[in-house]
């Protein structure tokens, strides 16, 4: 019997080890735009000019708080050009997780209607 005890005790001891609590997720606080030095197409439209077409833009804010990797879609030549200056000539101020800048992507829709 005192085997039995003994070798229960061992079992529930060994078994009742703290176990180590969950990573906490880092916080992770957004980019915030600081500025862009061009005008996104059609911002400032004249009483003759074209309609610009609607277009989603989709990029990677870089943990020095540029724009990268962009892709457009639903525009086509001068408009989507003009529409990846505008978002590369944006400054932002990374993202952070932990207080640390990270690599972040954002999508956005520009459209081109008064």
């Amino acid at each position: 019997m005192r085997r039995f005890v003994l070798a229960a005790s061992c079992l529930v001891l060994c078994c009742a080890h703290e176990t180590r609590p969950d990573a906490k997720p880092g916080k992770l606080v957004p980019a915030h735009l600081i500025g862009c030095r061009l005008d996104a197409p059609g911002a400032k439209p004249g009483p003759d000019a074209p309609a610009v077409p609607e277009m989603s833009a989709d990029f990677q804010i870089d943990p020095r708080g540029r724009v990268r990797d962009v892709h457009i879609q639903g525009g086509s030549g001068p408009y989507a050009k003009a529409l990846r200056r505008h978002l590369e000539s944006c400054e932002y101020d990374p993202a952070t997780k932990d207080g640390r800048p990270v690599a972040t992507r954002r999508a956005a829709v520009y459209s081109g209607y008064p």
